[in-house]
């Protein structure tokens, strides 16, 4: 062979090498950010799901003594107002609700505080304890939003963790709460992505709602 072939050998084996490397490293890449999401979102989604198993209780609790003590629906006004007070006094920024999640998926700053997830268990308790119109979505949302902010804060997370971690936490919420761990994944990277999607979040998004969800039955 000769020199001319030879170096041209050379050079091949030289690019089989590099991009066997640089798939090998994008392999390898992959395989640190699973291990990562892995080990953030499954404890994350475990506390979501016993959260929402908590709240599911507390809720037919509720509607069964209100069921049995039909004059409570004549101190809603009441409830209603306490609840007012209570937000007014302990609740902000709680307050903002869904809106702040979704702000804070969009653009971390702050953060949520954790308030939000007793306070609104406690609102939709007391509300259909009374004989409020309340659904859960809202519930499921806040919670799982308020305690997977908890959770980027103990873990110093940079901003687009956060937000990939703030959609986990509302796809474990919306699993657990409703007992729909596909429907709960879709809801937060579709719905709350007001048109922009986060497709790095998927599986996280669907290992968290799975495990809420599993959680929570259990």
């Amino acid at each position: 062979m000769s020199v001319a072939g030879s170096g041209r050998v050379a050079v091949s084996f030289a690019k089989v090498f590099h991009l066997a490397r640089a798939y090998a490293l994008r392999r390898l890449l992959h395989v640190a950010l699973a291990t990562k999401w892995l080990a953030i979102t499954t404890p994350m989604a475990v506390a979501v799901g016993t959260f929402c198993a908590t709240f599911l209780w507390l809720l037919e609790r509720a509607t069964a003594t209100r069921e049995s003590l039909p004059w409570l629906l004549f101190a809603l006004p009441v409830a209603g107002g306490a609840i007012g007070a209570i937000y007014a006094w302990v609740g902000k920024p709680a307050e903002g609700g869904n809106n702040l999640i979704v702000d804070q998926i969009h653009e971390p700053g702050g953060g949520v505080p954790l308030r939000m997830a007793p306070l609104i268990v406690i609102a939709t308790v007391v509300t259909h304890l009374f004989g409020g119109s309340a659904g859960r979505d809202g519930t499921a949302v806040q919670l799982g939003g308020s305690i997977a902010s908890a959770f980027a804060k103990v873990l110093k997370l940079g901003p687009g963790d956060v937000g990939v971690l703030l959609t986990t936490g509302i796809a474990a919420g919306f699993g657990a709460v409703f007992g729909t761990p596909v429907a709960g994944a879709v809801f937060a990277l579709e719905v709350l992505a007001v048109g922009r999607v986060q497709y790095q979040a998927l599986v996280p998004c669907i290992l968290a709602a799975i495990v809420g969800d599993w959680t929570c039955h259990a």
